[in-house]
């Protein structure tokens, strides 16, 4: 039994729990606890309630602040069972008890920041229902009397939940925290990045996850269907939306250039966009020197399914999940330019300037649908606040199951190495019936790919005329290597004498004194791998001459043949 008042404690902290045996026999203090409220024993068999709630935990917040009740989900109690819960009235949480065979240990097990925890309890098991629940156990015919409510919202501050241990290992052992929530609501989550593992990608460390100030799901009336994913950023700097204009620097010399739609900025007053268009993907370029896409991203794991069933973090970017753009924004914003340089391998993002400050005024007054309330309490302002909306019916989620949902954003200044961005994450239950299991389809053949020609193209870049030689560079835009199979060219006779050599990235591949002021081959030296080009890099041809040459492009026409691609101009029409 629980005794929040119980003095004679070791700590000097009143509350304790006291124990009796099938006699009757009463032994104090057996497990302290500070303000003691209940003992709640974790069932063998756990069923589900609302959106697949199991635990209901009645929370006045900031003692006389909100009141709500918040739910666990059953992925809080995986091999707990028969394990004993310690709520605690005076705000320090919930502690776990077990029992080793000869001690209880106590260790901590969640808490609700400015929570005081009041009555707790498990779903009931034994009153059937139609409705299955997230485990095989019993179903249940509710009888609870709670009012659920769609306004409860969770900051992302980080708190002492975390169970995750980084390793070196190939897979992150990550496991979720305990996760609670009003019905129908978000439960708190915390991005275990960064650590090492075999993909690079988890060891990016985020610099700005403040700006992620509060996440929310509106739900409908009976406060168990989500609607959309609501979240709040804001900062000294207006959040970038995304790349409007890649730029990127070839090592044939040139650059290449690519303008994305996007949503414009708003010039005076904040506004919305619905569906707004967040520019470059990150297939296009649209992404941050660590290659985390640019836009507010959302990246969602089923945890009921392969991979999320033994990976919750299988969605992240980190493990090559695809970030979802989101359906409406409101407040304000800005875009960015990114231009990679494929000299040095670098990527630099260049954000443009800020809109007017806007607060937390978040649509002018004139947006339909409005903006959503701020959450209360307001959260920290520095000047530029925005919401994002991510609309469940778009995310294509599965009634019944479990998710987790992960979130990149990026803010308005970029002045950190590796691109600055925020990161957080958040648990999401949808209500209803999981669909019975599909047959596991038998994989077909797959066809074994032949090289084709592609729809990218050759640039031409540097042409240098100078002494004895002329060399042209070309970039391999293209998907695929390319492999010189034969060129041809004509130069001034008269002036530059007989074409004595000509190489390629610096094999010689043509050693034969030629006049006449024309060649035309496919007989060329070196081996194939000395003249192909890789996707996205860059080859050098120069032909070298008797005498001085003419420094007048004009004097020259020429072409080099690459298979797949085909002939590539690099003189003349």
């Amino acid at each position: 039994m629980s005794d929040e008042d119980y003095p004679d404690t070791v700590s000097t902290v009143p509350g304790a729990v006291h124990a009796i045996d099938p006699g009757g026999a009463v032994t104090l203090d057996v497990v302290e606890w500070h303000g003691a409220e209940q003992v709640i024993a974790i069932p063998h068999d756990i069923c589900t309630f609302c959106n697949n709630g199991t635990l209901f935990q009645a929370i006045t917040l900031n003692e006389q602040g909100q009141v709500g009740l918040y739910q666990y989900f059953p992925v809080s109690f995986a091999g707990l069972s028969g394990d004993v819960l310690i709520p605690s009235e005076s705000g320090q949480g919930t502690a776990l008890v077990q029992f080793d065979g000869t001690n209880y240990v106590t260790s901590f097990f969640d808490n609700i920041p400015g929570g005081t925890f009041e009555g707790a309890s498990f779903v009931d098991c034994n009153v059937p229902t139609p409705t299955p629940t997230f485990t095989p156990t019993p179903t249940f015919t509710p009888t609870a009397t709670f009012t659920p409510t769609s306004t409860a919202t969770f900051t992302p501050t980080a708190t002492a939940t975390a169970t995750f241990t980084p390793t070196a290992t190939a897979t992150a052992t990550f496991t979720p925290t305990p996760t609670s929530t009003v019905c129908g609501a978000l439960g708190s989550c915390t991005p275990p990045y960064p650590f090492v593992s075999s993909s690079p990608r988890t060891n990016i460390a985020f610099n700005e996850s403040e700006v992620l100030r509060a996440f929310r799901v509106s739900v409908t009336s009976d406060g168990c269907t989500p609607i959309a994913i609501q979240m709040f950023y804001n900062d000294e700097h207006a959040m970038t939306l995304g790349v409007r204009q890649t730029q990127v620097i070839t090592c044939a010399g040139t650059t290449i250039t690519g303008n994305f739609p996007i949503a414009p900025a708003p010039t005076a007053t904040p506004t919305c966009v619905m569906n707004p268009q967040t520019g470059a993907t990150e297939a296009q370029g649209g992404v941050d020197p660590s290659g985390r896409p640019m836009f507010p991203a959302l990246f969602i794991t089923d945890l009921d399914t392969f991979p999320g069933s033994s990976n919750p973090l299988a969605g992240d970017w980190q493990f090559g999940g695809t970030g979802i753009p989101p359906n409406a924004v409101f407040g304000t914003w800005k875009a960015a330019v990114s231009a990679f340089d494929k000299t040095t391998n670098t990527t630099t993002v260049t954000p443009d300037a800020d809109p007017p400050v806007n607060n937390w005024n978040l649509d002018g007054a004139t947006c339909v649908p409005p903006a959503d309330p701020i959450p209360t309490p307001t959260p920290t302002n520095q000047g530029y606040g925005t919401e994002c909306r991510w609309n469940i019916s778009s995310l294509n989620l599965t009634p019944g199951h479990h998710y987790r949902l992960y979130f990149i954003v990026h803010d308005g200044d970029q002045n950190h190495s590796g691109g600055d961005s925020g990161q957080a994450c958040v648990f999401l239950a949808m209500p209803g019936t999981p669909p019975p299991a599909s047959p596991t389809p038998t994989a077909s053949p797959t066809p074994t790919a032949t090289p084709t020609a592609t729809p990218g193209t050759f640039i031409v870049g540097t042409k240098t005329l100078s002494g004895k030689n002329v060399s042209v560079s070309v970039f391999n835009g293209t998907s695929v290597s390319q492999l010189l199979t034969g060129l041809s060219i004509t130069w001034p006779q008269a002036t530059n004498g007989n074409l004595t050599k000509i190489t390629f990235n610096g094999t010689t591949i043509y050693n034969t004194s030629t006049g006449g002021g024309s060649l035309t081959t496919s007989s060329l030296l070196g081996t194939n791998a000395q003249r192909t080009i890789a996707a996205g890099a860059c080859g050098t041809v120069v032909f070298s001459f008797a005498n001085n040459v003419s420094t007048n492009a004009a004097n020259y026409t020429g072409s080099l043949t690459f298979n797949p691609f085909g002939p590539v101009t690099i003189f003349g029409p």
